[in-house]
């Protein structure tokens, strides 16, 4: 997606009323970026009008650890029953496609989105995002510590309970206006700079260094060349996509590509492709 800044803004009018952003939380079965995603919750705003509210709880597959519900307080029979993270993921992606994401410590939560997307066979999202943690630090303001509820606290946003993924979307989204709002001079610049150079997204986080191999370079010719690959996968028919990236992440390799038939758009791990030729 272009970036939300990509066309000048007119005159002085505050950079929160003309770009939509979605603020985004994640609740998980630990405190680790490979753990596995339990609830997922996403608030569209422009300015300060709300536009849209989204949240899923996600049956991670395992079991939830006592010390994951004692944080959150999501337990496994709130999951039972619900979608995996494979069926609720592609309704997210259309909630915020088009905006600027927006999340506190968002590094964990992109991380965690990344894997589980792609476990899924989806595309990561082109999206920006911002990190009102770290916004909060550029800004050094005098704080106890840099927490959401430390932060909502010293700017009036009502926080009440934290640790679900809908409530801490919401305090995100209104610590971002809060901070456009009181601390303009010092936020607009850094959210300018956060949306057009692509500081923090999900596609940066996949860069980690790709594997040279046969494989690997028949999909590299393939994408400059712009030619399908047909590749046979186990237990399913062959496949013709025309690839569009590589990533690696958490020690993975996963080719993003177009497909003829739905879904349009995989993500495949290479090491489950058991033949490929180009068309």
């Amino acid at each position: 997606m272009a970036s939300p800044l990509s066309r000048p803004l007119a005159g002085n009018h505050p950079v929160f009323a003309e770009v939509p952003f979605v603020a985004f939380d994640t609740e998980t079965t630990g405190l680790h970026t490979t753990d596995r995603l339990v609830e997922l919750a996403a608030v569209r705003f422009r300015g300060d009008v709300v536009e849209g509210e989204w949240s899923a709880l996600v049956d991670p597959g395992l079991p939830i650890p006592t010390a994951a519900t004692a944080i959150h307080g999501i337990r496994g029979a709130d999951v039972a029953g619900c979608p995996e993270a494979a069926g609720v993921l592609p309704s997210f992606l259309s909630f915020i496609q088009g905006a600027a994401l927006v999340a506190h410590n968002a590094p964990f939560d992109v991380r965690v989105l990344a894997l589980e997307l792609l476990k899924a066979g989806l595309p990561l999202p082109e999206n920006p995002v911002l990190d009102t943690c770290a916004l909060s630090r550029r800004m050094e303001l005098v704080v106890p510590d840099h927490r959401l509820a430390t932060l909502a606290q010293a700017f009036g946003v009502p926080h009440g309970r934290g640790h679900r993924a809908l409530a801490d979307a919401r305090v995100a989204g209104s610590l971002l206006r809060a901070y456009l709002r009181d601390q303009r001079d010092a936020t607009e610049p850094l959210v300018r700079r956060a949306l057009t150079r692509d500081l923090l997204s999900f596609r940066l986080y996949a860069d980690g260094p790709v594997p040279e191999g046969p494989l690997v370079s028949l999909v590299r010719r393939a994408r400059a060349e712009q030619r399908p690959l047909v590749v046979g996968l186990a237990g399913a028919a062959p496949l013709r996509v025309v690839p569009r990236d590589l990533y690696a992440v958490g020690g993975c390799v996963y080719l993003e590509g177009d497909c003829w038939q739905p879904p349009w758009v995989r993500t495949l791990r290479v090491d489950r492709i058991t033949a490929a030729r180009l068309e």
